[in-house]
């Protein structure tokens, strides 16, 4: 390395590959509101264009208030919510660029056959692994910004995953 900071993309991709800490990431509130926003419009783009946009949006909103909510008090209950605005961005910022690796995959299965064919099905499991990797770079985020274990933090982030699912049903009926 050149002793230079690292761009906020190759933080970002560290975070990714389980390389770096979200406490590399700059303090900077509009980071969180840029990331929830551009990952919001994301999640809606792809719904217009897999023909279901009036279910994506709210799942976003749903989803980002379940991330940040249960981020902040998870950080809280440890008295470290000093921490989380660097953990929201890192959280945001990476549930996006996850995002943007599933998208292609997402949109190379369309239109869905019924039975899917041997590449759609093979899609599909790409896309189950990445939700996957998405939990273990949350619980690796966690673990850093709580000081805690990764299997701790894995469990924490999985429960969070169970209850966004649950809480979209609840209030989507999705």
């Amino acid at each position: 390395m050149d002793g230079r900071p690292a761009s906020l993309a190759a933080r970002v991709i560290g975070l990714c590959l389980l390389r770096t800490p979200p406490q590399d990431l700059p303090h900077a509130p509009p980071l969180v509101v840029g990331f929830a926003v551009a990952g919001i419009t994301l999640a809606t783009l792809v719904g217009f264009l897999v023909g279901e946009a009036d279910e994506l949006l709210p799942r976003a909103l749903v989803s980002t208030g379940v991330l940040l909510g249960f981020s902040a008090t998870a950080l809280a209950v440890r008295r470290l919510g000093h921490r989380w605005v660097q953990t929201a961005t890192a959280l945001l910022a990476t549930d996006l660029a996850v995002s943007l690796v599933q998208t292609p995959f997402l949109l190379a299965m369309l239109p869905i056959a019924d039975p899917p064919t041997a590449a759609q099905a093979l899609l599909g499991w790409v896309l189950v692994l990445t939700f996957f990797w998405q939990l273990g770079i949350n619980a690796h985020i966690m673990r850093h910004a709580m000081d805690a274990g990764f299997g701790f933090a894995l469990v924490l982030v999985a429960t969070w995953a169970i209850a966004n699912w649950a809480l979209a049903r609840l209030l989507l009926g999705a």
